[in-house]
């Protein structure tokens, strides 16, 4: 892996999805990333909600870096309640 860069493995409608990241980048830059691996493209990044496995929030604007994951971390990506539909 390059330097700066992390894997991290997001669960999207259920299935994990693998998306590298820089780790010097906001942690949402992984959304529009994992919804495009998973081809989950028919609601904009917006419409979702960044968890840990335990359901916490992510802060997204917090650089990936300074969560100070553990390597094989798995993050949860959900629509938010009332988005859209």
């Amino acid at each position: 892996m390059p330097k700066n860069k992390e894997k991290l493995t997001i669960v999207v409608n259920g299935h994990p999805t693998e998306v590298e990241a820089n780790e010097n980048a906001p942690i949402r830059t992984v959304i529009p990333k994992a919804l495009a691996e998973s081809g989950n493209t028919g609601r904009p990044p917006e419409d979702w909600k960044l968890t840990d496995e335990d359901g916490n929030p992510l802060d997204l604007g917090r650089k990936i870096e300074d969560f100070g994951f553990a390597p094989g971390v798995t993050l949860v990506l959900s629509l938010r309640a009332g988005a859209g539909g």
